[in-house]
């Protein structure tokens, strides 16, 4: 992978470090109190690294140990990664198809990738995404061919955490919350910005319009000329082509104030680790359209769906997830007979480091998609080049632990009945190389993470704020600094954003960080119109993807998207191969032996 954004030379890297603090870092930060948590969570960058690098060798060096066994019987589906996407694949074919033998493999100690939680005081709150898009099916929805908003609604309709009518603007009783675009902040450390310094009437109008416009730029993507109007452009230029803007919506967007520039331009850092100029104007759209909708918000974030999955699997067959599992090869193999199978090798480590190799009928890869070309060598080279060319962004969540309540912190009402905030700094950013900006404007927005349980009723905030590294060194970056000095740097950020309004060092409880190396696809312009994330999806017979990744954007709503996708392909493959594999036990039975029937 090669990230073609600002990318400083290795010298002005290390040079970056020192300027930062992150090796004299008492001379900037010194007056700060010390961490007390002290631990990461979220990625665990070494262990992944050290396998994937040659799964190969490492599983040859298991077995030349005489620590590899094969698992008895054949599967029917092996599901590689247990996040929000692999989740709902393995519950819906559980659900749907009792007969199969199914098994989800996740390498870490818990299911959800990016959507986890932890919990301080008994209040939940994310280390990784936040919220959803409430779906909304249109009236006129096709029963025999649903929206993916109503696939989405009749999911958590069934996982109990949404019914099908039902009211969330205010404060209620169901762990579950809606926040819409008045429940968006933008405040400078002198005060809160009204609403029209940030984005216009007229600014607002044209985002709802394209939220609810017949062209809205749909994932899976539905009309090849939108794409092509869209996908070819990033989304700054579209928002400086107002001919384009009103050729798709009848109207344009108008004269964005300079605080809605920079407010834009860090709802991008935070939602795909990009910058607008670098980030396709159909993806982009996708997105932040959507905010002008209604969105879902959980105690957690998106942590609370993959444990509801969890649980859901779990009561179903306690053994259809298999947690600290290391999944190092997926190859086609064949039997005795001819028929084709799946061989996967996994390495678990309890109890000691031990290989095991498992035969499958069916694969649905729900990793991260640059993952496949090391652990899937059996993809032909041109899918294999096509990866190469996917990048990926690194962010840290920290959540911030205050003791008092919001309330007695918080003059604003503004700020206390927010869902998601962000500083503006009275800068353009689109005049300001992206790691120097970073440097100045640490996190790109802050979620309150008491807000679908009322932050009013409960006894401590939790801030979750988010620091993305929005340029090409920025996962190197992240590889090199400490625990200590990203608490250090948030905590200063934060006390001079939020110290005008109330915040004070002592309401500090604690700060507790999570980092993620990869979890960001980068949606740059052309993926999707030129044809590269087909390429990087195509499956092989009982081969299949089902990952945010494979759209090339990340969200919950892709790996959704996906998982619908992949359970419909997997379900018609295996009846397929169930009715070809009856064929063949009638032919064997009725051709004399030695002979064969053409």
């Amino acid at each position: 992978m090669v990230d073609r954004t600002h990318n400083p030379s290795r010298r002005r890297f290390l040079g970056g470090l020192a300027v930062l603090g992150a090796a004299p870092l008492a001379g900037r930060l010194e007056a700060l109190p010390q961490v007390h948590h002290n631990r990461w969570s979220g990625d665990h960058f070494d262990e992944g690294h050290d396998r994937l690098r040659n799964p190969r060798a490492w599983w040859e060096q298991l077995a030349a140990q005489g620590r590899t066994q094969n698992v008895e019987g054949l599967f029917d589906v092996i599901i590689i990664g247990g996040g929000i996407s692999g989740l709902t694949v393995a519950y819906r074919l559980a659900r749907r198809n009792p007969h199969l033998r199914l098994l989800l493999l996740e390498r870490e100690k818990e299911t959800g990738g990016v959507s986890k939680s932890e919990n301080w005081n008994g209040i939940e709150y994310s280390i990784g995404a936040a919220y959803m898009v409430n779906p909304e099916p249109p009236e006129d929805d096709d029963p025999e061919h649903p929206s993916q908003e109503r696939l989405n609604l009749d999911l958590l309709i069934e996982l109990g955490l949404r019914e099908e009518e039902e009211e969330l603007e205010a404060c209620n009783d169901k762990q579950r919350r809606w926040a819409t675009h008045h429940n968006h902040v933008v405040f400078t450390r002198q005060r809160v910005l009204n609403d029209e310094e940030v984005l216009t009437a007229e600014n607002v109008r044209f985002f709802e319009t394209v939220a609810e416009s017949d062209r809205f730029p749909s994932i899976p993507p539905e009309d090849p000329w939108l794409v092509q109007k869209l996908d070819t452009i990033s989304f700054q230029e579209f928002l400086r082509n107002s001919d384009l803007q009103r050729e798709l919506y009848g109207l344009a967007v108008g004269e964005i104030p300079p605080a809605g520039w920079e407010s834009i331009e860090y709802y991008f850092w935070g939602a795909f680790g990009t910058n607008t100029w670098e980030t396709s104007a159909y993806h982009g759209l996708n997105f932040y359209a959507a905010e002008f909708t209604r969105l879902l918000v959980f105690p957690g974030g998106n942590a609370f769906i993959a444990k509801r999955l969890t649980e859901r699997i779990r009561s179903i067959d306690e053994r259809l997830i298999s947690t600290g599992s290391y999944v190092l090869l997926a190859e086609p193999a064949a039997g005795e007979q001819g028929q084709r199978y799946w061989q996967v090798k996994v390495e678990r480590r309890q109890g000691g480091s031990r290989g095991y190799l498992y035969r499958t009928r069916a694969v649905v890869f729900a990793s991260p998609i640059f993952l496949a070309k090391r652990m899937l060598p059996s993809l032909p080279l041109e899918q294999m080049q096509a990866l190469e060319q996917l990048d990926y962004r690194s962010f840290v969540v920290a959540n911030v632990l205050l003791t008092p309540p919001m309330r007695e912190i918080f003059g604003e009402s503004t700020i206390l009945h927010s869902y998601e905030m962000q500083r503006a700094q009275g800068t353009d950013p689109r005049h300001h190389p992206p790691d120097v900006l970073s440097q100045r404007n640490v996190f790109s927005d802050v979620v309150n993470a008491t807000f679908a349980v009322c932050s009013e009723r409960q006894p401590h905030t939790i801030l979750t704020v988010y620091r993305p590294y929005p340029y090409a060194a920025g996962r190197e970056l992240l590889r090199y600094l400490t625990y200590e000095y990203v608490e250090a740097e948030i905590r200063k950020a934060v006390l001079e954003a939020y110290g005008a309004h109330g915040l004070k060092p002592e309401h500090i409880h604690e700060i507790r960080l999570a980092r993620w190396g990869h979890p960001m696809i980068i949606p740059r312009p052309g993926q999707l119109a030129g044809g590269l994330m087909e390429l990087c999806r195509r499956g092989q017979p009982g081969l299949f993807f089902s990952h945010t990744d494979i759209f090339g954007a990340p969200a919950i709503e892709n790996a959704l998207a996906a998982a619908h996708a992949a359970v419909r392909d997997v379900e018609t493959y295996l009846g397929r191969s169930e009715a070809a594999r009856r064929d063949a036990v009638s032919l064997s039975r009725t051709c004399p032996t030695g002979q064969s029937s053409t």
